[in-house]
């Protein structure tokens, strides 16, 4: 059985947890690992203090209205193990996302199509944004989308079918 808390009592969410919505042939693919991320201000937010499946996550701070926090996504492509960190993530609800050290808040590349107002953040995988070496995710926790995917797959199924 997997940890349920990390060695400073922070909540895992374990990706087993989580409906099953991939297809068997997304699954079976090979994952990709994500090794550097930043913030739009170059911010390196890679933290290796926090490892998900044996790989330092990605380290975000996140804002609604009464309440913020942090979190660690895991750095698997196609995983959605998280730590919470501080404040509370509510299945369903959208967050602003920013970057935990400089405040910078995360461009928005496309809505998403889980709920209204849903948005799809890009993280630059280069100190300057270039959205042909970025990722993305969706900001509402819980979303199919909420596992990064590389931000030029995203635009070439939007140029394809219109919409995410």
């Amino acid at each position: 059985m997997k940890e349920r808390f990390d060695k400073d009592g922070r909540l895992i969410i374990p990706i087993s947890d989580r409906k099953k919505t991939t297809s068997v042939k997304n699954e079976d693919r090979v994952r990709y690992i994500i090794d550097k991320a930043y913030c739009p201000n170059g911010c390196n937010i890679i933290d290796p203090e926090y490892k998900i499946n044996g790989y330092p996550g990605l380290r975000i701070k996140f804002k609604r209205p009464g309440t913020e926090g942090e979190f660690i996504i895991s750095a698997i492509e196609g995983d959605f193990d998280k730590i919470v960190l501080s404040g509370e993530l509510i299945e369903g609800l959208k967050d602003e996302l920013f970057c935990p050290y400089c405040n910078t808040q995360f461009e928005k590349l496309v809505n998403c199509n889980c709920s209204p107002g849903a948005e799809m953040i890009v993280i630059g995988l280069t100190p300057h944004l270039d959205h042909n070496e970025a990722i993305t995710f969706c900001n509402v926790t819980g979303c199919a989308n909420g596992a990064f995917i590389k931000s030029g797959d995203v635009i070439r199924h939007i140029r394809l079918q219109g919409s995410f």
